[in-house]
Parts: structure tokens; sequence; C-alpha cells
């Protein structure tokens, strides 16, 4: 008979106190748990203080080697490479008996870079079914890894990757059961401003889909949900809902989705049951996939802000080298729509795509003053690995560097640039200036927040947010 805490997953201390906590590891934990397995998540909730990074990672070791686990699963993305790779070296000098696994983006691109710095296992893909394998074969004693679909592995030194694990079906989807949020530190849900960017409530992050149809250069997300869109029912999702609002007495709700409105039936569907609830909520959105009616309706059902992918002002880049599939005049009319009906509209765009002339990149300036967005993000086009954006500026980033892999750039960054654009990271900063101190103002001032301060309690609390996460900004922004 196992004990709960012989399956351990590990929240990585760089991401303790953020706002948004890995709900991929929570949905493994549930999924283990329905099939019999029970688990234990370990974050935060190892110290009431905030300790420093490098305390995090040493308190958590020693909570871990107290435990005596029989198996202990990491995610990682790119980011957090050094710090997996460094907690899995302690607890294997420690006990090399506990047996380790890696899941997520970084490790599905990059299996051999986890295996070959001490990883005993890596799950490519989508993770539930295949974890669940992997213990049941693991507990069982049998150890038959070849039979395990979406499993790399070591044998004999050699490494061995098994085929690919098929994407859960919408009923596989639907047949699971609320999220671990019982196992992971409450203060996630504390007051925060970092759910719904700017606005002082309790939230927490809500997925009601998965997979991306779309193929956009520099993003890896459907290598490991697909391409094929696969949605939760109403009814799942009404249920977490409910759960988060009666459990955690949470506010406002931020749809993790990468493309929640797609499919226009499903993205009224859950906003009505998000107006049901009185919570209010932002989303991300391609700005080909709103319209009139539904921007109307989101309103009404409490969406105070709305993140789209803008990346370009040039049409050229937008369809030679990034694939989009968007143009020009639907970036305009995306954020005329959300003006007219007071949703806040966040714009994201990315600098220095390969081939990127400077006028590519005054096309870029235009559009991001003709639509006057709420919000402006300004990254530098980062090649992740597993990317087509990584194949078309075709330089070899080794493990060691993946830290330096950084949207507002790093010691990489001109290795890396493919355009025409000098100075990369000095450009993307002028243009982070020129739009900083509207965007703050709009931020801050937002209908959402009249709301919070206005109808709830704690208004003093959430005041104080506010004014901490301006003064931090804005010190950011002028150092």
């Amino acid at each position: 008979m196992s004990r709960k805490e012989d399956i351990i997953f590990v929240i990585n201390p760089s991401l303790w106190y953020e706002n948004m906590y890995p709900s991929g590891l929570l949905c493994l934990s549930s999924y283990l748990k329905k099939q019999g397995f029970d688990n234990f998540i370990l974050d935060s909730r190892i110290s009431q203080v905030e300790p420093e990074k490098p305390m995090r990672e040493k308190m958590l070791l020693e909570k871990i080697i107290q435990i005596n686990p029989r198996v202990v699963c990491f995610s990682a993305s790119h980011r957090e490479f050094d710090e997996v790779v460094r907690m899995n070296y302690a607890l294997k000098k420690t006990n090399k008996d506990i047996v380790t696994i890696v899941g997520g983006s970084q490790p599905t691109y990059r299996f051999a870079d986890f295996l070959d710095n001490g990883f005993d296992f890596v799950g490519i893909g989508e993770g539930e079914i295949t974890l669940h394998e992997f213990v049941r074969e693991l507990f069982s004693g049998s150890s038959r890894w070849e039979t395990i679909n979406g499993l790399a592995w070591k044998n004999k030194g050699r490494i061995i990757i098994n085929p690919d694990r098929s994407l859960m079906s919408e009923n596989e989807m639907n047949s699971l059961d609320a999220l671990s949020y019982g196992e992971i530190d409450p203060r996630y849900f504390d007051i925060n401003i970092g759910t719904i960017r700017g606005l002082p409530l309790r939230g927490a992050l809500l997925l009601t889909s998965r997979g991306c149809p779309f193929n956009c250069s520099y993003c890896g997300c459907n290598l490991i949900f697909g391409r094929k869109l696969r949605f939760r029912s109403l009814d799942k999702i009404e249920e977490e809902v409910k759960l988060l609002k009666n459990k955690f007495a949470i506010e406002g709700l931020w749809i993790v989705d990468d493309t929640f409105t797609i499919k226009r039936e499903h993205a009224i569907g859950v906003a009505r049951i998000l107006k049901k609830y009185g919570l209010i909520w932002g989303c991300q959105s391609r700005v080909d996939t709103i319209n009139e009616e539904l921007m109307s309706i989101m309103r009404q059902s409490g969406c105070v802000q709305i993140d789209f992918g803008v990346e370009s002002g040039s049409q050229r880049i937008l369809d030679e080298i990034i694939g989009k599939k968007t143009n020009i005049a639907q970036i305009i009319q995306a954020f005329a729509l959300a003006k007219k009906h007071k949703i806040r509209a966040l714009a994201n765009f990315m600098l220095g795509f390969p081939t990127e002339t400077y006028q590519d990149f005054k096309e870029t300036e235009r559009i991001a003053d003709l639509i006057d967005a709420d919000v402006y993000i300004f990254s530098i086009a980062t090649p992740l690995p597993g990317t087509r954006l990584y194949e078309m500026v075709d330089e070899n980033i080794n493990p060691a560097e993946y830290s330096l892999l950084n949207w507002n750039g790093s010691d990489l960054t001109e290795r890396l640039n493919k355009s025409k654009i000098k100075n990369l990271i000095g450009e993307r900063l002028r243009l982070h200036r020129k739009y900083f101190l509207s965007s703050l103002i709009k931020l801050i001032f937002s209908p959402g927040s009249y709301w919070l301060f206005l109808k709830r309690k704690y208004k003093f609390q959430r005041l104080f947010f506010v004014v901490k996460f301006f003064f931090d900004k804005y010190l950011k922004c002028c150092t």
C-alpha cells in the first residue's frame, strides 16, 4: 500500500508566491488521484514567511528528504531548466533511490538535455495518462518502460524515446475530477494584482480548452496540446468555478486558454457561467476571433480585459515570418471593438523577427499609435527550442544558455538577432517607455478598479496593492 507522500509534485521555488500557479501540475495530481494514486504537492506552504530563492530550494530539498518519497515529479520551462537540474542532482546525491521524472514544455522539446543531466525519465507532451501508466509500472515493480507512450528514458546509457502519446479526448478530459486546489498554498488566492493585470482582487486561473489550430513561428504549445481544439463541458467548468468561488472566495478569473474566443458558442457559454457567479474576468484572444456580438456578451458577463497577440504591424512579417493568418484591418477592428465596449485591451508586440527591416519596425510603431491600446507589451522575438522560429534563426542554444532566453533581452540577444534592426534591447526599451505612463494610468483607473474599490471590502488593502504596483512599475521603467 503506497503512502500519499510516495508521489510528490514540486512547484518550483522560483514560482512560489506568484499568482499564476502551475495549473498543469494540478491537472496531473488530480488525474492520478482519480486513478487511485494519492499524491502530495510541495510548494510555498513549507514556509510561513517569504524566504529568498536560494533558501527556498534548500527548504524544499530538506522537506523531500524528510518525506522520503518513491518518485518526485518536476515540471520545467526553459527558464526553470537550471533550477530543476540543480534540485535533481541534490536529490540524487542524497538518496539515489528516489526516482525523478520531469515534464512540461522544455522537456518535451529537449528531452535529452534532462536525461543527460541526471533525470531518470521525461514525460513528453500531454502528461496525465503517461504519468499514470508510469507510476503504475513503478509501484507494481514491472518496470516495462518500453510500453509507455510519451516516455523518454535511458537503457544502459542509451536514450530511448517511446512512441508519441495520443491526446486525451474531450470525453476523457470531462471525466476528470476537480483540480487539486486543496493541495496548494491558499495564499495563491489572496488579494493580488497579477491575476488580472493591475486589479487588486482574489483571483484564480481557469482552463476551458486545450489545443491550438494555428502554427505561429514563435510558439510551440501545439507540440504539447496538439492542433485539434478540445473543449471542457460547460457543466465541468461551472463545477470548478463554483468550487473556487465557495472555497476561496475568488472575485475574478483569468482564462488561460490560448484560443478562448475561437469557438463562440463555447466562449459565450463560459461567459454566462462567470456572470452567474458575479465574477470579473479576462482572457487572451486573437484579433480575428472577435466580433460585435461576442464582445458585447463578454462585457455584459464581467469581462474587463482581453490580451491580443498583435505581434507586428508589418503585414509581411505577419504572413511570411510568423504565419499569424491575421491582417492589419483585423487588428484595428479588434481594438476599436474593445474600446467601444469598455474592455481594457492589451497589445502584445514582438520585435526583431528574422529579416525584419526598419520599415517593418516603423509599421509596428505606427500600428501601436493607431490602436490606442490600454496596455502595451513589447518583447524581443525569442527563438525557443521546439519552435519554427528557432529553426529560422539557426543558432545552437545549449542548455547552459536557456536561462538567457529572455523576451526583454539578454547577452544572447545580438547573437540571435537575424533582423536588420540594431540594438534591439534599446529599441524595445524606447517603445516600452513611450507608452508606459499612459498604460499605467489606464490600468489603475479602469472600470474594473472602480468595481473593486466601491463594491468590495478591504478597500485600503487593495489601495496599498495599487500604489505599490504603480511605484514598482514606475521605478523599474525609470532605471
